[in-house]
């Protein structure tokens, strides 16, 4: 802004500003004290401030003239890096001292102010670009030894990794100095901590390196010597006794994972995750990263979720049904990390489970995780961190739709959750024998939720399938459109009898409903049956439009759900809905209906086979008499051997569907018939 105030014609807002509020002398002053030429080393020995610190690292990043500018800022980068290990030592030593004058809040301040400094310092060098050699060598001998040295605040190794990476030529160069670095933090004793303090923060660093690193290379280092090797490094931090240590690890390894070959990650690295992820003694937090790894991996390779096809694996289970598991773990912190999962392999079309999409309905409509939402002390970052309840809801509300609407498989699973999740509201309400239990579970809520969402996909569907139909113009300027052959289409097909008809969303769930309370009502809560039963009752089921053969299954089941109950307020809910079925036909007379119509078919394709069988027979007597003497006695072993399989094949039609296989069609035995003349009259020439 500074350079542009001279200017006649300028569209910065802020030059308009100063011209308008500053007069011609403080313009002037304004000018001098922005243009002048400042460096990191006009102030000696007080070192650096952070306003000029910042200052001068944002006019490396938006002068024009990059290379001018970063040498009036900076002399050379041996002189950038004396000042940065000056104010990196000055932080230590801070850190190191107790008995100074300052209370808490000074020395919190003092430390965020050297912290700064800090990290413009290596933010002015990645500007430099480093293309010096000897200056690059400097740079990357001056980060090595900030990074093999435990005292280093944890705050500053992230800048340190990337800059440092920036600074080499290629990746595995890059990994080389990595290995390095951790070699001598394995012999490093400069801090005053006791022997067990040190291998903690020997490993943290060691962690918080690898994982910095991993970010920060590319898939093309997959199967690189050099990184593997690095992996003696990360498991001593896996199987630490340190909780925080072993969290942090099992993220460094899920990294770690993503660069690895498919066969090393399902003979090493996925029983040891399946083993943390399925632990009971682990913590919580250390088995939410192992899930969150397994998810991951799952989304990359798709034999994640099967067993492992080594005869000396100790898997005893699948992901997939590990996760069922952990779905219904009492503890709140595993079931939302583990719906947050299921909902993610869901969407990519992983699997397509009715049952963990049961509990993450159930999980959904749970009151004691929605009680969060109305809490005034909820935290905005706490909210957005993966396991927050309050997040969960969130993420559910907008994956049940989109979810029913990405396929038809998709669909057809949330259909068949209905049956599981009854199961699983059952469960959850055993041992209650209050009503206001179903305040928690609202059973006729999550069932209605989930006839929606099918409908609404349906709806989409049938949408996208009519807006997809374009008028056609063909040569005399007249519109086609394909809409009406469509509607023909519809018409001949309503007039076939094997017309297939797509059963509503309330018929099925009916289905599940009384399913339930014939096999399971029993044992289910009485309150949870009215419930149930009330569903049934106000049911709305067109019954000329639905599918026969659904409408009589669903009869049955009522009337079964009907006899194994003796609750009043259930039966006469029941019978509501018997009553509507009145005029359907039993399961039992369909099958006979059906069975008949099979067999009526099934006789009348007989007697049409025996018709054309002495059809071809007749004209086949008809051609032999016209034949000559000479191929007499041919032709009426030909005509003998004929009659004799017809009639075999005939004998032998005790089953239809057998003697139908096994008999000849007429038009073979028709090409036979033409081709027998040509045979004899060659005999005859021979003779």
């Amino acid at each position: 802004m500074a350079s542009k105030i001279d200017c006649d014609n300028s569209d910065d807002d802020g030059v308009e500003l100063v011209r308008k509020h500053f007069g011609g002398p403080e313009i002037r002053s304004f000018q001098q004290q922005v243009l002048k030429k400042r460096s990191i080393t006009q102030h000696g020995e007080s070192g650096l401030s952070p306003s000029l610190a910042f200052f001068l690292r944002v006019k490396c990043n938006t002068a024009a003239n990059k290379a001018e500018t970063i040498s009036d800022v900076i002399n050379d980068i041996p002189t950038l890096c004396n000042m940065l290990n000056s104010h990196v030592d000055k932080l230590i030593e801070f850190n190191k001292e107790e008995g100074n004058d300052m209370d808490e809040d000074e020395r919190g301040a003092y430390e965020d102010e050297q912290h700064f400094i800090c990290l413009q310092l290596i933010q002015v060098a990645k500007t430099s670009e480093l293309q010096e050699e000897g200056s690059r060598r400097h740079f990357i001998s001056i980060m090595r030894s900030m990074l093999s040295r435990l005292a280093t605040p944890d705050d500053l190794v992230d800048a340190c990794v990337k800059t440092m990476a920036l600074a080499h030529d290629t990746e595995a160069h890059f990994l080389q100095t990595i290995s390095e670095i951790l070699v001598d933090i394995e012999d490093d004793i400069s801090t005053d901590h006791d022997e067990k303090a040190i291998v903690v923060v020997r490993q943290m660093r060691t962690i918080s390196i690898l994982s910095f690193v991993l970010e920060n290379i590319g898939g093309k280092m997959v199967g690189n010597p050099i990184l593997t090797s690095t992996l003696q490094h990360l498991l001593p931090a896996v199987t630490s006794k340190n909780a925080v240590i072993r969290e942090h690890g099992v993220i460094c390894l899920s990294k770690f994972c993503l660069l690895s070959e498919e066969d090393k990650i399902m003979d090493e690295f996925k029983p040891l995750l399946m083993q943390i992820a399925g632990s009971v003694e682990e913590r919580v937090e250390v088995r939410a990263q192992a899930m969150m790894a397994l998810c991951d991996l799952s989304l990359l390779h798709k034999n994640m979720l099967q067993l492992s096809d080594e005869s000396g694996s100790n898997e005893s289970t699948t992901f997939k049904e590990l996760l069922k598991e952990m779905l219904g773990h009492p503890k709140q912190g595993i079931a939302v990390i583990a719906a947050e999962v299921a909902a993610k392999l869901l969407l990519a079309g992983c699997f397509h489970d009715p049952e963990i999409i049961a509990w993450l309905l159930a999980i959904y409509f749970d009151a004691s995780l929605t009680e969060l939402e109305d809490d005034d002390d909820v935290d905005g970052s706490e909210v957005r961190k993966v396991g927050s309840p309050v997040r969960l809801q969130q993420l559910l509300s907008i994956f049940f739709p989109t979810y029913s609407m990405s396929s038809l498989d998709a669909n057809d699973a949330i259909m068949a959750s209905v049956g599981p999740l009854l199961t699983i509201v059952n469960g959850k309400l055993a041992g209650k024998k209050q009503a206001k239990a179903l305040n928690q579970w609202p059973i006729a809520k999550m069932v209605e939720y989930i006839c929606y969402n099918v409908d609404l996909a349906d709806k989409k569907k049938d949408e996208s399938t009519d807006g997809n139909v374009q008028p056609q113009v063909d040569d005399d300027g007249e519109e086609k459109e394909e809409v009406e052959r469509h509607h023909q289409d519809e018409i001949v097909a309503e007039k076939d009898d094997d017309t297939v008809v797509e059963a509503s969303s309330t018929l099925l769930a009916a289905i599940d409903i009384a399913e339930f309370l014939a096999e399971e009502g029993a044992s289910a809560p009485t309150y949870y049956n009215r419930a149930l039963a009330k569903m049934l009752g106000s049911a709305s089921i067109d019954v000329d439009a639905e599918d026969t053969a659904l409408l009589s299954r669903l009869k049955s089941q009522v009337a079964e759900a009907e006899y194994s109950t003796d609750d009043g307020p259930t039966v006469n809910q029941i019978k509501k809905l018997l009553t509507l079925l009145a005029d359907v036909a039993d399961a039992e007379e369909d099958e006979r209906s059906i069975s008949s119509e099979d067999t009526s078919d099934e006789r009348e394709e007989e007697e049409q086979e025996e018709l054309d069988e002495e059809s071809v027979a007749d004209a086949t007597d008809k051609e032999d008499d016209s034949l000559g003497d000479e191929s007499f006695t041919t032709a009426t072993f030909e005509r003998t051997n004929e009659k004799e399989n017809v009639r075999q094949s005939m004998g032998s039609m005790k089953s239809p569907r057998l003697s139908m296989g096994s008999m000849k069609s007429v038009k073979e035995l028709e090409t036979e018939i033409e081709e027998i003349p040509s045979k004899r009259v060659s005999l005859g020439a021979v003779n």
